[in-house]
């Protein structure tokens, strides 16, 4: 299960005054889908299964149908071999040169095992198909996810290098200060120890937008260009009702996967029960030589039939039958699983829209108190502790911001891809 929440490395301790930036992000959010759609070794595996799956339903049906087989040989005999019979006449025996070919048609008259069986198998290759849609829809949560992380890291990067331009002012405003015997030469030193932490602060948030784009190239194929202006930002409107998310069962492709592949099941076991009945079965073979004696072709027909048990049929009737009870559980998971995905999914929204509105508040209120102790602190009316304090408010609630806007931006896709609907348009 896919977490909903984006790790943004080292959310700490420093502050901003000015309001953040829109973010800086990469291409469209469909660039990347339709990348993992192709490039994704899972998307490309589920289309193997899914080939796989339709050509074993193609070899199953063919076995229903009449099968055409022809051999043929040439004999090359060093002597031909002649018998006397007297009066001037005489038999060949064997010839110098010997061709001989046969042709058999095959019709299944009667095999209501194998019928099932290919009911069975083009069954399962709905399965396929199905699995390979729900395969699709995990790898657009998976970018989806890793997108806006990528979009909260960048936003993080930008915050800590305006955080890092505040440190360097603070510290030229306390050398400043110092000079004009304002201030003590610790506080000198606590703004330069400030300034050596946002370094760090930066430093970290640069490796993390590093290693998370390359987790997105990794998935999807594409290379992410951070250029361009995106604001990552919502209008915190409220989903509709959590049933409105709820879509039938072939619609949910996961669930539906699972059902097919359960009437599949079903149908090979009742296959195993009709193998217990006897086959009929005809062919036709025609057969055609050069051999003294055999003048024109001849052709042989045979209707056969064919029946047989021992101990190893019932014992593969009851594997079926645990194979489909095994098939019956999975799709009762599937069920439960999906459903209960949209209704986390759903509150997951609601409850990150509470966060976004509560930490844009958060950001505006500490970004007021950081300009207040700017102000006090220029003029020397609060202790440089107290402009610190503030401004390491101000950044921490900056952080917290950039990752609840892209936690609900996540969790609204998260949502939609929950109910079976993919990110990609029509």
């Amino acid at each position: 299960m896919i977490s909903r929440c984006l790790t943004l490395p080292a959310l700490a301790a420093a502050a901003a005054l000015w309001p953040a930036a829109p973010a800086r992000a990469l291409q469209p959010l469909d660039t990347f889908l339709r990348g993992a759609r192709t490039f994704s070794p899972d998307n490309r595996e589920a289309r193997a299964n899914t080939q796989l799956s339709r050509a074993q339903s193609t070899a199953a049906v063919s076995r229903l149908l009449p099968g055409l087989s022809a051999n043929g040989s040439y004999t090359a005999n060093q002597y031909e071999e002649v018998l006397p019979l007297g009066n001037g006449q005489s038999a060949v025996l064997q010839p110098k040169d010997l061709w001989q070919g046969t042709a058999v048609l095959t019709v299944p008259l009667a095999d209501l095992g194998n019928f099932v069986r290919a009911r069975a198998a083009r069954t399962a290759e709905r399965s396929a198909a199905l699995s390979q849609e729900d395969v699709a829809l995990r790898d657009e949560s998976l970018t989806a996810q890793r997108y806006y992380q990528v979009l909260a890291d960048r936003g993080l990067v930008e915050s800590s290098e305006r955080a890092l331009e505040v440190a360097r002012v603070n510290l030229a405003l306390s050398q400043h200060q110092r000079e004009a015997g304002a201030a003590a030469g610790l506080d000198v030193d606590r703004a330069q120890a400030e300034v050596e932490r946002q370094v760090q602060q930066l430093a970290g948030a640069r490796l993390g937008l590093e290693v998370d784009a390359r987790a997105l190239a990794s998935l999807t194929g594409v290379d992410p260009q951070l250029e361009g202006p995106v604001a990552l930002a919502d209008d915190l409107h409220e989903e509709p009702p959590v049933e409105s998310f709820v879509p039938s069962d072939a619609e949910l492709p996961s669930l539906a996967a699972a059902i097919e592949a359960r009437r599949s099941q079903e149908q090979t076991a009742s296959a195993q029960r009709l193998s217990l009945l006897p086959t009929l079965s005809g062919s036709l073979s025609e057969y055609a030589t050069t051999a003294p004696g055999i003048p024109e072709p001849a052709w042989q027909a045979v209707l056969g039939l064919r029946w047989s048990f021992d101990g190893t049929n019932l014992a593969a009737i009851r594997a079926e039958d645990a194979r489909l009870d095994a098939a019956a559980a999975r799709e009762v998971r599937a069920r439960l699983a999906a459903h209960d995905a949209i209704h986390d999914a759903w509150h997951t929204v609601r409850t990150d829209i509470a966060r976004s509105r509560s930490a844009r508040a958060q950001l505006q209120v500490s970004q007021r108190a950081a300009d207040l102790a700017r102000d006090r602190y220029r003029v020397g009316a609060s202790a440089q502790l107290d402009l610190l304090q503030a401004q390491r408010d101000a950044f921490a609630a900056d952080v917290n911001r950039i990752q609840a806007d892209a936690d609900l931006a996540n969790a609204r896709a998260q949502l939609r891809l929950a109910a079976g609907r993919s990110l990609l348009p029509n």
